[in-house]
């Protein structure tokens, strides 16, 4: 590309981006009608320009790839969409709800935009946020963040879409950063599919349709281990160093308690891996001894929360739900807590999710969520299995901590949360990146070595569904007949391991004839 054709492409591109900008704040403000028309156009037109020129600037350092450009655009696209459905569905179609009412799924979301506002129309500084004064956000960044918004873009009428706007950019923003990090060192269809698994997962476009943190906190995460990418390239780069420490800065800001963990799986990843190449064993041995006594210190001052927050949580479930205290009944005490981590792990159950009624809008978003997660869960633990056959190398250690990681995160999510159907899924969902990687990597690993066991697992998922979703239609609906709880996850447990049976035998048979086509 020549010196005068940039300027050129680049006016053309901010023109573009100018008239989506226009043509999204007209739609935007028509659907909502939030205030008079010209402000309301005005102000989300603007701010979905400067989000949309940060996400240009981001794609173009990137490299500028048009795959790339598709997921940023419809990771925004996406979001900000199902963001407006919502604010304008749920009123209508929800529940008679406060929060519905106002047009949030989340009722976390309800309560810290109204403190949000409050604060933004007091003369107090927007630091208050974090000073412990407003209970529906104990971090406070998100309420500075949500305050500055309202007190600055919109003091006239109060604009819940424009966060959403922020949050679907920030989904976008982390897209550009992971596939920037990846494709340093992992290429091909693992980077492309683990953009496309982070763009369009359902639990990332509901969370980024609303007004929630995690979408900061994933944009935070990409942003750590994309420098952490170049800091295995280069022995000094300080624009990685000052990314990471901002990020890591941002992340503490927005959840003290999840932070550590976050800024603690990066560092870790990156040690493992530049651990090889130390020379001298008891320095190794050393760093090793100083991480494991970091996270015993770590578990044991917040021994007390976390003992206080498990039992709450189970007492929750356990309390909402009739069903899992009629199942509870018929376990010994020691099993109660496995059974609610056991059913934290499959949230959000997808057969609940199809027979349970529900107001369409709910129903179709309970499906839509479920469905993600029943997608993305058997290739997780294919890949868990799977990524013990690579040979040494960068490739296999970098996932390995991955995997490890990831699980380690899902099973505390799912015991932080019990079986809770809405706050289980949005903890898991904070390492989505490196989910995404490790589910992309097994299903690259699966097409190119033509390997069947990724179709058994799904067999094997379409079996215990199957079930499932007859037994909770047969609970919404008791004229269809029904098979007792236990005797049915004992079938599900004999039919899987019929699959597994048969798929070993099928690949010995295969062995021994292609042995005897070769001999031959």
């Amino acid at each position: 590309m020549s010196k005068h054709q940039r300027p050129h492409n680049l006016y053309f591109h901010l023109a573009a981006v100018l008239a989506a900008s226009l043509g999204l704040g007209a739609l935007t403000q028509a659907v909502l009608a939030v205030g008079e028309f010209v402000p309301g156009f005005l102000i989300t037109s603007g701010l979905i320009f400067v989000v949309g020129c940060v996400l240009y600037a981001a794609w173009h350092k990137a490299g500028a790839g048009k795959v790339l450009a598709w997921m940023m655009f419809l990771a925004f696209f996406v979001r900000l969409g199902y963001g407006v459905l919502l604010a304008w569905g749920l009123p209508r179609y929800g529940y008679e709800e406060p929060p519905q009412q106002a047009g949030y799924v989340f009722d976390d979301a309800f309560r810290r935009d109204r403190n949000a506002w409050v604060l933004s129309r007091s003369d107090k500084p927007l630091t208050r946020a974090f000073s412990g004064d407003f209970e529906a956000d104990q971090y406070g960044g998100l309420l500075a963040l949500s305050g500055f918004v309202n007190r600055y873009l919109s003091p006239d009428i109060h604009r819940p879409i424009l966060v959403v706007i922020i949050a679907a950019g920030a989904m976008a923003l982390s897209v550009a950063f992971l596939l920037a990090g990846l494709k340093r060192k992992i290429n091909g269809k693992t980077t492309l599919w683990a953009g496309w698994i982070l763009a369009l997962y359902p639990e990332g476009i509901l969370l980024g349709a609303s007004q929630m943190r995690e979408p900061f906190l994933i944009l935070f995460f990409t942003m750590m281990f994309w420098a952490a990418m170049r800091w295995l390239e280069e022995k000094t780069d300080w624009v990685a160093s000052i990314t990471f420490g901002v990020s890591a800065l941002s992340l503490m800001l927005f959840s003290f308690r999840v932070g550590p963990a976050m800024i603690g799986a990066v560092l870790l990843w990156v040690w493992v891996i530049k651990s090889n190449e130390l020379r001298k064993p008891w320095l190794k041995t050393a760093v090793w001894v100083l991480i494991v006594v970091a996270l015993a210190a770590g578990v044991w001052f917040m021994r007390d929360w976390v003992r206080e927050v498990l039992w709450w949580d189970t007492l929750l479930t356990i309390e909402r739900s009739g069903r899992v205290q009629f199942h509870l009944g018929s376990l010994p005490t020691w099993l109660h807590f496995p059974f609610i981590l056991t059913y934290g792990l499959l949230q959000p159950v997808l057969p609940a999710a199809i027979a349970a009624p529900a107001p369409w809008i709910w129903q179709s978003l309970a499906i839509f969520r479920a469905l993600g997660w029943y997608l993305l869960f058997p290739l997780m633990a294919y890949a868990t299995i799977r990524v013990w056959n690579l040979s040494p190398s960068f490739k296999k250690r970098s996932l390995i901590v991955m995997v490890l990681i990831v699980w380690v995160w899902v099973v505390v999510a799912s015991a932080r949360a019990g079986g809770d159907q809405w706050d289980n899924p949005r903890y898991r969902t904070v390492f989505l990146p490196w989910m995404a990687v490790v589910a992309a990597w097994g299903l690259a690993y699966a097409r190119e070595t033509k390997d069947r066991w990724i179709k058994r697992v799904f067999y094997i998922e379409i079996i215990f569904l199957t079930f499932f979703t007859h037994w909770y239609i047969s609970r919404y609906y008791p004229y269809f007949p029904r098979l007792e709880l236990w005797a049915m996850v004992g079938l599900i447990l004999v039919l899987s391991l019929g699959v597994v049976v048969a798929g070993w035998l099928s690949d010995r048979r295969r062995d021994r004839q292609r042995i005897g086509v070769d001999h031959g």
